[in-house]
């Protein structure tokens, strides 16, 4: 069966007043690749949502001259250069706001994996952004992962959280029976056997179990956004709170399933 593949990497600082967050994936063989660029700053929303040909196995870099994504993952770096608008609800195209983006990050850090075919990573990132005209940084814990997948995508409803903070992080996933996740608790590696979680809400709950134990977290979001999915929109959060009493932020992102 044909492979897609996909490259991610985020950071939103502690409080969660900034963040940001790419994406690119590649469908050889419906000859598209898209790029997903979303940054968070001071209460203010951009987006940026593209498709483009697919271009060769092994490239590093995908788009056309007004919006385009490079990278060099072993190194610990992606950018991205495009059009956004500043919006919640991103259709794809290109917006009338230069954005410029480049991430880098420990390629150390806490790896695991949550799916078959993904590679996932809890590190330290920061960020520069070049928008309108004004330089931002942005420092923090984040997430990166790789994904080379069979076809379909996107086919099953599914939560999938990132929370990490200095002293505890958590990778996790829901989906139909599957609720499993990675993390760290201080030196100490976790593998999380069972998740519980919220419906989304403004303020939800987290149970996350371990061999040795379980973390309770709460959070508050502090940003949400939609992307265009499977013919309906999944809905995103930029959020902060506790998790085993101590602080994080990160990404919650939660998808109804394909319409119809």
């Amino acid at each position: 069966m044909p492979l897609t593949w996909s490259a991610y990497a985020d950071v939103v600082t502690p409080e969660a007043g900034r963040a940001v967050i790419v994406r690119v994936s590649h469908d050889p063989t419906a000859d598209r690749a898209e790029i997903w660029v979303h940054a968070f700053v001071n209460g203010r929303m951009f987006a940026h949502m593209s498709a483009h040909p697919c271009p060769a196995i092994g490239s590093a870099d995908t788009g056309n001259a007004h919006s385009r994504v490079q990278w060099d993952l072993a190194a610990g770096r992606l950018s991205a250069g495009v059009l956004a608008g500043e919006t919640d609800r991103c259709e794809f195209g290109e917006g009338p706001i230069p954005l410029r983006v480049d991430l880098r990050w420990d390629t150390g850090g806490r790896a695991g994996s949550n799916l078959r075919g993904r590679d996932e990573r809890l590190t330290r990132v920061s960020a520069t952004l070049s928008l309108q005209g004004r330089g931002i940084d942005i420092e923090g814990w984040g997430h990166q992962h790789t994904q080379t997948q069979e076809q379909p995508r996107f086919a099953v409803p599914f939560s999938y959280l990132s929370l990490r903070g200095d002293g505890v992080g958590v990778v996790g996933l829901l989906a139909g029976k599957l609720r499993r996740g990675f993390g760290t608790l201080g030196e100490t590696e976790l593998t999380i056997t069972d998740l519980q979680l919220d419906p989304p809400a403004e303020r939800r709950s987290l149970v996350a179990r371990h061999p040795t134990g379980e973390l309770v977290g709460r959070f508050e979001r502090r940003y949400r956004y939609w992307i265009p999915m499977g013919g309906r929109w999944r809905d995103g959060s930029v959020v902060s709170g506790e998790l085993g009493g101590q602080a994080v932020s990160g990404v919650i992102n939660d998808y109804a399933g394909p319409a119809g």
